[in-house]
């Protein structure tokens, strides 16, 4: 097995930025995935709007823009990684989501927003020195839906490569349309692999799925844990947030197949630490934190300390 590193997921904390970042080193991550600014989940005021006409199916530009492109922004992030120690490695393109990257071809409107977003998201990582921009390609139920986005990956890869920024993708599909997808895109885009969309999304056993689609197809891991529901349901809208291991998902079978194909770089904690099913009442988000890596260090056989002096 090669080195295996630990990063969080911005969009994951309870605030953003750099609380987020002091959190993260406290915990012992080496590392932080952060977001566009927000994607839709930010609460400025101008974005309401917007956010209940997406609920609705119709597709609007943001109100407030891609906040990353602003220099002081940009500053405030790289200041606030290198106090911490943190190393910024990636940059996640929520906004995609409610955008029409999977619903409309480029040419049109839609289609050209989620271009610019893809360009800013580029430019913005290049000019931080962040090595990957992760592009979500998720609900891929009909072919002109996969063209859409393939279209859109294929430009993405192509920009990419010429800012030397690599171009990572989350989908739920099944391995074999993943393996197929990577491979026509020439391994230049590479799988940002999400351990528990196959079972949320019932597309195979994700271990599995791991060792088939192998190593060189795969930029780095996302890991998260749920509770199953009471029918004994691991899905998206009724399964309960959990630490990572105490939860219902493989997430220890996932970590042991990680280990078998020799996989070399980051997996990312992807637990919900803002969420109330972990901390009802708030306060302490630090130690669910602390526990994730700890665990995380145990699963995956590396030793490390973290400022609350836990192995």
């Amino acid at each position: 097995m090669g080195k295996i590193k630990f990063a969080a997921s911005e969009y994951c904390f309870p605030i953003w930025g750099s609380l987020a970042m002091e959190m993260a080193k406290e915990a012992g991550f080496d590392g932080m995935e952060i977001t566009d600014g927000g994607g839709y989940l930010q609460p400025h005021p101008l974005n309401n709007g917007y956010v209940e006409y997406e609920r609705l199916g119709l597709d609007l530009r943001r109100e407030d823009s891609f906040p990353l492109t602003d220099e002081y922004v940009q500053n405030d992030y790289m200041e606030a990684a290198a106090k911490n120690g943190i190393e910024l490695i990636g940059l996640k393109l929520h906004l995609l989501e409610t955008q029409g990257f999977i619903k409309a071809p480029k040419e049109t409107l839609a289609g050209r927003e989620c271009i610019e977003t893809i360009d800013k998201a580029i430019a913005a990582a290049k000019a931080m020195h962040i090595p990957a921009v992760t592009l979500s390609a998720r609900g891929l139920f009909g072919v002109f839906q996969q063209e859409y986005a393939y279209e859109k990956l294929l430009y993405a890869a192509e920009a990419g490569e010429d800012n030397g920024i690599k171009i990572y993708v989350a989908t739920e599909i099944a391995a074999e349309k993943q393996i197929a997808a990577i491979d026509s895109l020439g391994r230049r885009v590479k799988l940002d692999f999400h351990t528990i969309d196959p079972e949320t999304c019932n597309t195979g056993d994700p271990s599995e799925m791991i060792r088939q689609i192998g190593r060189d197809r795969i930029g780095w891991f996302r890991i998260r844990d749920l509770k199953a529901d009471r029918e004994g349901f691991l899905t998206e809208e009724t399964a309960g947030n959990t630490l990572l291991g105490q939860g219902d998902s493989k997430f220890k079978e996932c970590a042991e197949a990680i280990k078998e194909i020799g996989f070399d770089g980051w997996v990312l904690s992807d637990t919900a630490y803002y969420s109330s099913d972990l901390n009802p009442v708030g306060g302490d988000y630090e130690t669910l934190l602390a526990k994730d890596v700890e665990t995380l260090q145990h699963v995956f056989d590396r030793k490390g300390r973290n400022s609350y002096g836990k192995i």
